[in-house]
Parts: structure tokens; C-alpha cells; sequence
């Protein structure tokens, strides 16, 4: 738990800093890649016959699935920004503040 957030701390965003929020939401971007090659393979391999309404299907999971991966990485990269300029605007001093007392 980050030991910079001195109030509510039983709140979920606070048991994580940013930068282990980005990494979460890299994970779920990586693991919605995964799902996706996973469905696709699924359902060319349940389907009897390749017509029209197979790669309909295909590209509407594909790009739902997809849609789902972009947001999960722009979520993760907008942490790691905002992370940055924390970082630059306002350093934790929290070690700091432990050694003084």
C-alpha cells in the first residue's frame, strides 16, 4: 500500500500507486489479446462452413474485443503520464518524513 495516502485508505485505488495501476491495466490489455486470438481460433474451428455470417461474427468480436485492449492500454499510459508528472510537481517525501522523525 502506498504509504504516501494518509486518508481512506481502505479504498482500492489507494492500495495500489499509479504505477502499479498502469501495470494492472497493461496486464488486462495483454490478457484481452490473449481472449481475442483465443475467440477467433474458437470460432473458425466450431464452424462447420466459412461463410458471410462467420467472419460477420469474427469482425464483430474482433473489434469489440479490440476496442475493449486500445482502452485498457490508453488507461494504462495515461497513469504512467500522470505518474510522471507527480513525480515532477510533487515528489513523495514520505521516507523523508519517516528519517526526521
Amino acid at each position: 500500500m502506498s504509504k504516501c495516502c494518509k486518508c481512506a485508505k481502505w479504498l482500492p485505488h489507494n492500495w495500489l500507486c499509479l504505477k502499479g495501476l498502469s501495470i494492472v491495466f497493461l496486464v488486462l490489455f495483454y490478457l484481452t489479446l490473449c481472449f481475442t486470438i483465443a475467440q477467433i481460433a474458437t470460432i473458425f474451428i466450431q464452424a462447420p462452413i466459412i461463410d458471410r455470417q462467420i467472419w460477420l461474427m469474427v469482425v464483430y468480436y474482433l473489434c469489440s474485443d479490440l476496442l475493449a485492449a486500445v482502452a485498457f492500454l490508453t488507461v494504462a499510459k495515461v497513469l504512467k503520464v500522470l505518474r510522471k508528472i507527480k513525480e515532477a510537481v510533487a515528489p513523495c517525501n514520505c521516507s523523508t518524513d519517516a528519517e526526521a522523525k
